[in-house]
């Protein structure tokens, strides 16, 4: 039995090892054609405290694109949850991307994603006006003054739209960042996908610079 185990598992080997090189040779490309900069390692992900980073175990960043002079990127993302025959790998593409302001810990997505993540940290539901957005999303956060001055009409009207992805992309913000959580996607749409993200600060309300200003404490 180990001897076949051997002739199975030595060619899978060698072609995992294969694979890998094309897709690194693949995202090099990539990032040449598009102006990017690329980390082809496998490493932890970034030192910030997002739920999204602390969610299983085994988490691992891999292919991270990046603009010259940004700080903004975009990054292939893998966690694990369970374990033997239960044991689930989840893959995700997220994109990074600095605000303009400091955000208390605030999460936006469909009901299933955030919320076992948040009722442990006590994170409570916060509803806004819009019974409808109220319906399709739920939002948790630590300040929830700060949540209802984000979700303006503008927001609002821009969450419930086809631009958002309703509900397919789910959103943590926490101090100077911003986290954009798609399923993941080709590689060759991630840069597509971190210019989306970039975009989203624009439907964001700027009261939020003189509210929660960048040089404050949180």
């Amino acid at each position: 039995m180990s001897a076949l185990v051997a002739i199975v598992a030595v060619p899978l080997a060698l072609w995992a090892g294969h694979r890998k090189k094309e897709r690194i040779a693949f995202a090099e490309r990539l990032a040449a054609q598009h102006g990017f900069y690329v980390d082809t390692s496998t490493k932890d992900p970034p030192p910030r405290q997002f739920d999204l980073f602390g969610m299983g175990s085994s988490q691992q960043v891999s292919f991270q694109f990046w603009r010259h002079g940004e700080q903004d990127s975009v990054f292939e993302y893998r966690y694990t949850t369970g374990s033997g025959k239960n044991r689930t790998v989840h893959l995700r593409t997220v994109a990074l991307v600095e605000l303009p302001f400091l955000a208390p810990h605030t999460k936006i997505g469909p009901e299933g994603f955030w919320s076992g993540v948040g009722r442990l940290v006590g994170m409570r539901d916060i509803e806004v006006e819009s019974v409808q957005f109220n319906e399709q999303y739920r939002v948790t956060g630590d300040d929830e003054r700060f949540a209802v001055a984000l979700l303006d009409h503008q927001m609002l009207a821009w969450l419930l739209s086809s631009q958002s992805g309703q509900g397919s992309i789910k959103f943590e913000l926490w101090g100077p960042w911003l986290l954009c959580v798609s399923d993941r996607i080709d590689m060759n749409r991630m840069f597509g996908f971190l210019d989306w993200a970039q975009r989203v600060r624009e439907h964001m309300p700027t009261v939020l610079r003189s509210l929660y200003p960048s040089g404050s404490a949180q």
